[in-house]
């Protein structure tokens, strides 16, 4: 039993588990989601690792209103702050897969719960506003916004926010929506080309 103490603190101590997730900002992952949709869980099967979905909204993006979405695995730093189980509300940001199935995009932060009182619940610790003005910014930032380069680039590539729609018509959704406001000045931080 000592042997075993004496390994593991070795083994402890000399490894790296330096690890991070890659978190990627909202407004990437608005823009790179084939569908965006509000549900809940109506089946779950661990044995395969994925779950069933019954769409209630549309956000971006259409498809069946049951559609089947591959979960992501957990991981140090990146965690479900639920158990997956049936009659769960989320918010998902998904990709369609080539077998038609979704997969969530970039983990934790493309699964986010929603709870009774219609807030948002997620791993990341991120103030978001209630469902309805959450919903209302994606929509408005879909109109506005489209996200040019790959989803994971490196730094080395070209990537930057393309403007859909002119400065004076963003203005006037900013007064709209705190949240599309909130992402909108985001972007000014980061590359954006007319």
């Amino acid at each position: 039993m000592k042997n075993l103490i004496s390994i593991l603190l070795i083994l402890g101590f000399t490894t790296n588990s330096n690890f991070k997730k890659r978190t990627l900002s909202y407004p990437v992952i608005i823009s790179k989601a084939d569908l965006i949709v509000v549900g809940a869980i109506s089946a779950v099967s661990f044995s395969v690792y994925e779950y069933d979905f019954q769409i209630s909204e549309f956000v971006k993006g259409t498809s069946a209103q049951k559609i089947t979405v591959t979960m992501w695995r957990e991981w140090t730093c990146d965690r479900r702050i639920k158990f997956p189980k049936n009659g769960q509300r989320l918010i998902l940001f998904l990709s369609k897969r080539n077998n038609g199935n979704y997969e969530i995009i970039n983990g934790s932060t493309g699964e986010l719960f929603i709870s009774e009182n219609e807030t948002i619940e997620t791993f990341i610790n991120t103030n978001f506003p209630n469902l309805k003005e959450f919903i209302t910014g994606i929509k408005m930032f879909s109109k506005a916004y489209r996200f040019e380069g790959e989803l994971y680039a490196r730094h080395s590539e070209k990537r930057y926010f393309k403007r859909l729609i002119n400065q004076s018509e963003i203005d006037k959704m900013e007064t709209k929506s705190s949240f599309f406001k909130s992402m909108s000045s985001w972007i000014k931080t980061a590359i954006l080309e007319d």
